[in-house]
């Protein structure tokens, strides 16, 4: 650049002295020429004093002339050539100097320090940029002084910080002006970050750039600051922190590779990740990195790591997709040991697992709720009661199904209201199960609570309470009938006198009309054939009420062996009369049957009752659908095909049982009778009572019409033997003697 400018100059200076020069040649030219033209012009003519005309001279003073004009010409013409000449090189000077003015002034403009050193180290030339920072530091800008004196100045005024041997680092400074290499940064001490860089031009003279790092050096410093508290932070960590490449290769790890992996991180780092793992685990890892690919934020799983000990643990690994400022794209993970969680986890699984089978195996109803009154848990005990799946009722609360909203309705206000301080309380509840049977619950409601003593969990045991509820209703209808028993065996015992006084006097009249008969004959038939009857009467009365004495009496303890025909023949006479009364026709069909064992009395009950039920059911027809036939009763008794077992069946005339009654037939409490005429313990008594002797009781619809009750009892065994005293024999009615 300077030996452009130093040629721009010393052309302008030689082009303004040519040009004075031509100027001065070409004026004496062309006077000499014009002179010289018209002096021989005129002496051609002869008008000159001194002259003669001639042909000869006149030529040649002609010729002169003509000679001297074209000089003339020559020269004028030569004269707009320099003049040209001079314009141009004019015009080339002022081009030149308003570039370099030009070029100073984008010098000056440009951001960075520019100096420039001569051949012979020397300063020539700098820009505003350097001479602001050299005097914001103390120097003073001096053209024409020399590259290493300008930087000891700048030593000695104290602009460099961190110099230890001041003439070392000039020399090395000064070997390093043209010596080619990566530009040098230096700190001031002022703060500020300078960085030079030097390049050698063609004629050996040295541009310099300074430029202020300033800003990029401190986010230099503070990136390095950030990573070494990032390394540290990493190096407290308990958790592996790794940096894996978009191929999986491991390119960062920190130490806690050697608690957790057994792994130096260095010998961790160009390894993929999935070979630190066995092959089964391969594929899952494999999908935390598909699912990271296809745009996921997180990818995590528990797998199982064998350390280089051999020692098997449970690691969480964490996957994290970034990208670097470059745009390329890592993953960032973290590896945990679980080992304590995830054993923790299974041993409360296996003692979730137990209380669970426990709760299901223990018979009685368990239901955990949450504060705000949600089923979280109901054992399997409850949801058969109400024959639903779990889903139907965890996660909601108890109002939300009609099955349980009876038990909301106690369970909900507590828990709104009170919260743990109403617990714990009991309550009976009554819920309905899968066939709308009725079950009294007694629940026990505890509360759990939560470190700011509210209610966390309500935790509820219930007990069903119903068999409990019918055996005591049920003992209180025994209870009656064993009073109305007493009572009948005491009028039987009381009437069987009379019946004997009447039957004692109808056969002493009848002896004596034997003895004096009356002259009428007729009279004396017709009192014979009244006096029968009435005996007849009285013996049948006599022997109806043994018959109720000997079934009101208490049972044996212990089983006996009865032959079952001759027991139902005995349950028929007590109720034959009162079903002949009521139009209801009894037809019997009766073979030899190996015997029973058990109560026969009891036996005589169910036989009672099941006739007495078909009886109800015949009468409880509409008169319009019953038509003029009358009620029909059919009982068969007859032993099995093998003869180990007695059959009976009672089938009636009436309209059936409906089908949604059959399942709930033997429930107890449960009956279609009107309000009043029945308690719904008959067929459950009787249910019970059969089975106990190790027999079944069914009920059917014929189909032909009506209901079939079938009792299938065991013959007693050939080596039974009776443990209880012979059956009391019916007390007979002895007519007193005459």
């Amino acid at each position: 650049m300077l030996s452009t400018v130093t040629t721009g100059h010393e052309q302008g200076d030689k082009a303004l002295a040519w040009r004075t020069a031509a100027g001065l040649k070409q004026a004496a030219v062309a006077l000499i020429a014009l002179t010289s033209g018209v002096g021989g012009l005129l002496a051609a003519l002869g008008w000159l004093p001194f002259t003669t005309a001639g042909d000869a001279t006149a030529v040649i003073v002609a010729l002169a002339s003509f000679m001297s004009i074209c000089l003339l010409l020559l020269v004028w013409w030569s004269e707009r050539q320099a003049k040209r000449i001079l314009d141009r090189a004019a015009d080339q000077q002022s081009a030149q100097r308003w570039m370099e003015r030009r070029l100073k002034e984008i010098v000056d403009a440009l951001p960075e320090a520019v100096i420039v050193y001569d051949s012979d180290d020397r300063l020539v030339l700098c820009n505003a940029k350097f001479r602001d920072m050299i005097s914001r530091n103390g120097g003073v800008v001096r053209y024409g002084a020399k590259f290493e004196d300008q930087i000891r100045r700048s030593v000695e005024l104290g602009v460099y910080a961190d110099i230890a041997d001041p003439e070392t680092w000039i020399a090395r400074q000064k070997e390093g002006l043209r010596a080619s290499g990566p530009p040098q940064t230096f700190r001031l001490v002022t703060g500020s970050w300078m960085q030079f860089a030097n390049q050698v031009l063609s004629d050996g003279s040295v541009v310099g750039i300074r430029t202020d790092v300033t800003s990029y050096k401190q986010r230099e410093l503070d990136l390095a600051n950030r990573e070494a508290r990032l390394s540290q932070l990493f190096a407290t960590l308990a958790d592996v922190v790794l940096e894996l490449s978009a191929n999986g290769i491991i390119t960062y790890a920190n130490p806690a590779t050697r608690d957790i992996l057994g792994f130096e991180p260095d010998e961790l780092e160009g390894m993929r990740l999935v070979d630190l793992f066995t092959a089964t685990d391969h594929d899952r890892l494999t999908e935390m990195c598909r699912r990271l690919n296809e745009g996921g934020a997180q990818s995590e799983a528990v797998v199982r790591y064998t350390r280089p000990s051999g020692e098997a643990i449970h690691v969480e690994i964490r996957l994290w997709l970034s990208s670097r400022p470059s745009g390329e794209q890592i993953v960032t993970g973290t590896i945990r040991d679980v080992t304590t969680r995830e054993t923790a986890a299974a041993m409360a699984a296996r003692e979730g697992a137990v209380l669970t089978s426990i709760a299901n195996a223990a018979g009685v109803h368990v239901l955990v709720l949450d504060g705000e009154g949600k089923l979280l848990r109901a054992n399997a005990t409850f949801r058969d009661l109400l024959g639903v799946d779990s889903q139907e009722l965890e996660r909601r609360p108890l109002s939300a199904s009609p099955k349980t909203s009876p038990l909301a309705a106690v369970i909900e206000p507590a828990i709104r209201d009170g919260g743990a301080a109403d617990f714990p309380f009991e309550f009976d509840v009554v819920l309905c199960d899968g066939s709308d049977a009725k079950h009294t619950i007694r629940f026990a409601a505890s509360a759990v609570p939560d470190v700011d003593g509210s209610l966390r969990y309500a935790v509820m045991i219930g007990i069903d309470d119903t068999a409990r509820r019918n055996a005591e209703t049920a003992l209180f209808e025994s209870a009656k009938l064993a009073k109305l028993g007493e009572m009948a065996a005491a009028m039987a015992h009381e009437l069987n006198q009379p019946l004997a006084v009447i039957r004692m006097a109808a056969e002493n009249t009848m002896q004596e009309l034997e003895v004096a008969p009356p002259p009428d004959a007729a009279l004396t038939d017709f009192l014979n054939v009244k006096l029968n009857r009435i005996a007849s009467q009285t013996e049948r009365a006599a022997k109806v009420i043994s018959q109720l004495r000997a079934h009101a009496r208490p049972g044996d303890e212990q089983p006996s062996r009865f032959d079952a025909p001759e027991a139902v023949n005995g349950a028929l006479d007590l109720v034959r009369e009162q079903l002949k009364l009521d139009g209801v026709k009894i037809a019997v069909a009766s073979e030899a049957c190996p015997p029973i064992v058990g109560h026969r009395s009891r036996f005589e009950q169910v036989v009672i009752n099941l006739m007495t039920n078909g009886r109800d059911a015949i009468k409880m027809m509409p008169a319009a659908t019953r038509g003029q036939t009358r009620g029909r009763i059919d009982v068969r008794i007859a032993p099995s095909a093998d003869r180990k077992h007695v059959l009976l069946s009672v089938r009636d005339s009436g309209p059936g049982i409906p089908p949604q009654v059959l399942a709930r037939l033997f429930e107890p409490f449960f009956t279609t009778k009107p309000k009043g005429q029945g308690t719904g313990l008959g067929l459950s008594i009787c249910h019970g009572i059969v089975g106990d002797m190790g027999g079944t009781l069914t009920a059917r619809n014929h189909p032909e019409g009506g209901a079939v009750f079938e009792i299938d009892l065991p013959a007693a065994a050939a080596g039974f033997a009776d443990q209880s005293a012979a059956p009391a024999v019916a007390d007979q009615l002895v007519a007193p003697a005459a």
